[in-house]
């Protein structure tokens, strides 16, 4: 992922599993062991079994160049937790930093 730009991240669920269904849910991305980005439910799309997430400059501007984590977490309307692998990527530097 280059700093400074709008990925689309889409995550994939398990089948028979639609993220519409979470009564909450989170996806962290963080460095260094520090959440630098959460989004909720309502940042996100839904499309079966798939959650979909835009991400703004402002948003990838906030990670340093290096490694970065993500991790889905959500809660069921009956309180069943769960939790993704954690998905590991980089954040890329650029040369001219902020929004253009």
């Amino acid at each position: 992922m280059w700093r400074g730009t709008t990925p689309t991240h889409t995550f994939t669920l398990p089948d028979g599993m639609t993220g519409s269904e979470f009564e909450v849910i989170y996806i962290t991305y963080s460095q260094n062991s520090h959440a630098v980005l959460e989004k909720e439910k309502s940042q996100m799309l839904f499309s079966g079994n798939e959650v979909v997430i835009h991400l703004t400059q402002e948003d990838t501007l906030c990670f340093e160049p290096g490694p970065v984590k993500i991790q889905l977490r959500a809660r069921l309307p009956d309180g069943q937790a769960v939790a993704s692998n954690i998905i590991s990527t980089t954040a890329r530097e650029i040369l001219k930093d902020g929004e253009i």
